[in-house]
């Protein structure tokens, strides 16, 4: 993926991204806050050998050397029982030797006699205290090492350099390095959970998700709200480039399909897919084209085209599978559409039945003698059994899905419950794409729902 896969994937996954992020930093963030603070600071101590006034340069050098060879030695003993046991003692602190010998580092500078004795310790003022607390005992533990009874009659002189004072700020938790460190993780970890959750959705999207499961795709819409219901269904009042889409669907349908005259059935895998706005402008722009169109409107389930532009349901397909009336008594010619519409009609007939009837395809062999393109707008798909019906009289079929809504399995199941029952599906519309999916598919356009209104079905 490169920098604008991700950008769309964060966008498309903002809601997983910003959540996790937000949680992952406050929950970072905040054990900082969490975390006892520690202070540092530190005391020297100076260590020299204790000489008479008329000693000679060369003892002087001799007992110089043999300090400084000693100062590990003296180094090693300020963490020993001896020296930290009396300390914790005095100060009455709530720890152990082993504890405290932990919290202090012992320094010697190169070349030097002195020693650096830091601290760590909760609280400002005691860390003071407890760094002074062994430089002022290391002159009984030095006198001690060199056998002397007390520091007055020690050979080496161990003074106080430097006391250690109250550090005016904590070393640690640093607040901000922590809140900088949390802030890096948890964006990391939202973009990771971001694809992680983005992988694991099995929602159709985008063209690619369609093409990916083996099927065709046609072409995909997006969606542009406050347009009445009745504009929706016109081709002649789309957009440029949706009329352009419409265009291009159609005439690859009629390749497709590769008959005359052209059947073609619409269906869809759930209802409120957008599949009656499809197949109408589909019938709009091949009706622009030149071809005598006629569009049966047999979704008794869902919206109904007829309806939406306010041609009478009294007299339609049903009644004429029903006999009630002929063919001529149920055809009306829609002028904004520029093609015929057959409405759904008034009796009561099971539509998967019906589309499967030989009467149906009596009816369908004499519109085939009156027009060009013959248009079914056919019920949602809800197992198997209506795809072989439904394909029963009509094999070439388009199935319209709604993006972000459909899964894959859906439309898998679809595709092959049609090919099982012999059909040819020509391929799949998506509806309702979302806008940052269609960089880089040209086949896409927008699709317009009305504000407030429901959607054509």
């Amino acid at each position: 993926m490169d920098l604008r896969s991700y950008i769309r994937l964060l966008l498309r996954r903002w809601p997983v991204f910003v959540v996790v992020t937000v949680v992952v930093g406050a929950l970072v963030g905040g054990a900082s806050f969490l975390i006892p603070p520690q202070y540092e600071s530190a005391a020297r101590v100076v260590f020299s050998p204790e000489l008479t006034g008329d000693v000679t340069p060369e003892q002087r050098s001799v007992a110089t050397t043999y300090v400084s060879s000693r100062m590990k030695t003296y180094a090693q003993a300020v963490t020993t029982t001896s020296v930290l046991g009396p300390v914790i003692t005095a100060l009455d602190l709530d720890t152990t030797v082993s504890n405290l010998s932990d919290e202090i580092v012992v320094t010697i500078p190169s070349d030097t006699t002195v020693m650096e004795i830091a601290v760590t310790f909760d609280t400002a003022d005691g860390v003071a205290e407890i760094a002074n607390a062994i430089a002022a005992r290391m002159p009984q533990e030095v006198a001690t090492m060199e056998g002397a009874a007390s520091p007055a009659t020690s050979p080496v002189s161990v003074e106080v350099l430097e006391e250690a004072a109250p550090p005016e700020s904590r070393t640690s938790p640093n607040i901000r390095l922590n809140l900088v460190i949390a802030a890096i993780i948890a964006l990391l970890v939202g973009v990771f959970a971001a694809v992680i959750v983005d992988n694991f959705d099995t929602r159709v999207r985008r063209g690619k998700d369609v093409a990916a499961l083996g099927i065709a795709y046609l072409g995909g819409v997006t969606t542009i709200r406050g347009v009445a219901a009745r504009e929706m269904v016109q081709y002649g009042q789309q957009a440029p480039e949706r009329v352009a889409l419409y265009r291009r669907i159609g005439i690859d349908l009629l390749f497709a399909a590769d008959e005359t005259p052209t059947h073609l059935l619409f269906t869809s895998t759930r209802p409120g897919s957008g599949k009656t706005t499809v197949a109408a402008n589909v019938a709009g722009a091949l009706a622009e084209a030149g071809n005598r169109v006629v569009y049966i409107d047999s979704d008794v389930r869902g919206g109904r085209l007829s309806a939406q532009i306010g041609v009478p349901q009294s007299r339609g397909i049903t009644d004429i599978v029903a006999g009630k009336v002929g063919l001529d008594d149920a055809i009306f010619f829609w002028k904004a559409g520029d093609f015929t519409i057959i409405p759904c009609g008034a009796s009561s007939l099971d539509i998967s039945e019906m589309l499967a009837g030989e009467k149906f395809a009596e009816v369908l062999q004499e519109l085939g003698e009156l027009f060009d393109v013959v248009i079914v707008d056919a019920p949602p798909m809800t197992n198997a059994s209506e795809a072989a019906r439904f394909s029963q009289n009509i094999p070439n079929v388009v199935v319209v899905a709604e993006a972000s809504e459909t899964r894959r399995a859906d439309l898998v199941r679809a595709a092959g419950s049609l090919r099982q029952a012999g059909a040819g599906l020509l391929g799949v519309v998506l509806t309702h794409v979302a806008a940052r999916e269609m960089t880089g598919d040209s086949a896409e356009a927008a699709e317009v729902v009305p504000e407030g209104t429901a959607e054509t079905e």
